[in-house]
């Protein structure tokens, strides 16, 4: 499982429910609303006054959606409120999830919340990198090694280059588009559209001087980088930063290729075998610093969440005298009475 927070969240609440709910107008194959009322969170997000009018985001699983049972879904979820709204009571919050399984079966729990606190009207923002990433990737490794999923931070599942960049459209199995040439890839490379692109053909340049022989160590690999024209601005342990004279940021490039340690393909199965038995030798003590970091990140925000919505008091129920009345004494008319907000599932002991 990973969570992946988008960055979007400033339109009106018909666009992510649109894109949850609806295909061309039509309600979207393998959609299910799990929890909340659609209706509710759009108007919420609608009637918020703050720039950031909601937060949505997804736990995405390569488990297929069958082999999880309703309350595991439920105990994921309830998790996952518990880590972002700590200190909070339900009725401080809206948060509706709505399950997919229309990508090869496999499960995602999407979540939308309005980016206000219910009782006050004061902003809510229910994730914040700086602040709370940390714990949320704790939170992530915590659910991951207790239910048995795909851990995506296993070397097994490490990569030569990561194709990935920011919220760049992911391919499916039906993308079967015929790699670019070499010349094509070096006019790219001079004149990108996008970052994407730049990326793209960036790796796959340097797969071919990979399969060629010609890249032996990460000194071969900024050599490389050099001579297609770009920048090298910063080079970490696991990434390499370029700019392009086209591109108003830099474009970070990761992947085992781009790591510090990297030693050429020959080697490559000798260092995936290195970093695997030293992930299985560990794996004890990481769960352990996960729940600690977890704990401790949790108190954090729970002191947070106190100091800015600790003195707000639910509202008193209304008493009316006219509660034993089936009419409203105005119209005559039957009163109808709205349904209570209430979650499908109750709190975890």
């Amino acid at each position: 499982m990973i969570v992946k927070f988008f960055r979007r969240g400033q339109g009106s609440g018909a666009g992510p429910l649109n894109y949850l709910l609806l295909t061309k107008g039509k309600p979207r194959e393998g959609a299910k609303v799990l929890y909340g009322d659609p209706r509710l969170t759009e108007q919420l997000i609608n009637a918020t006054p703050y720039k950031q009018k909601y937060k949505s985001g997804v736990l995405s699983f390569t488990e297929d959606a069958t082999q999880f049972t309703d309350e595991q879904k439920k105990d994921i979820m309830q998790r996952f409120e518990d880590t972002l709204f700590i200190g909070l009571e339900p009725d401080q919050y809206d948060i509706l999830w709505v399950e997919h399984s229309d990508k090869d079966g496999r499960l995602e729990l999407n979540f939308v919340i309005p980016g206000q606190e219910l009782r006050s009207g004061k902003r809510l923002q229910p994730f914040y990198a700086a602040a709370d990433l940390v714990r949320v990737n704790a939170f992530k490794n915590i659910i991951n090694h207790e239910y048995g999923l795909t851990d995506p931070n296993d070397p097994e599942r490490k990569r030569l280059t990561n194709p990935y960049v920011n919220n760049a459209p992911r391919p499916t199995p039906y993308d079967k588009k015929t790699k670019p040439t070499k010349e094509e890839d070096d006019k790219i490379i001079a004149n990108p559209s996008n970052t994407h692109a730049l990326k793209e053909a960036i790796d796959r340049r340097l797969l071919h001087r990979l399969e060629e022989g010609i890249l032996n160590n990460r000194s071969s690999v900024l050599y490389s980088l050099e001579n297609m024209g770009l920048k090298v601005t910063r080079a970490t342990k696991s990434t390499i930063s370029v700019a392009h004279p086209a591109m108003k940021r830099n474009v970070r490039l990761k992947g085992t290729i781009y790591e510090e340690g990297f030693q050429g393909l020959s080697q490559r199965a000798h260092l995936i075998e290195d970093r695997q038995q030293d992930y299985d030798r560990t794996e004890e003590s990481r769960g352990l610093r996960d729940l600690i970091t977890w704990r401790k990140g949790m108190q954090i925000k729970k002191e947070y969440h106190q100091a800015l919505y600790g003195d707000i008091e639910a509202p008193e129920p209304l008493e009316l005298d006219i509660a034993d009345s089936v009419f409203d004494p105005q119209t005559r008319a039957p009163k109808v009475e709205a349904p209570a907000h209430k979650r499908f599932y109750g709190p975890r002991p």
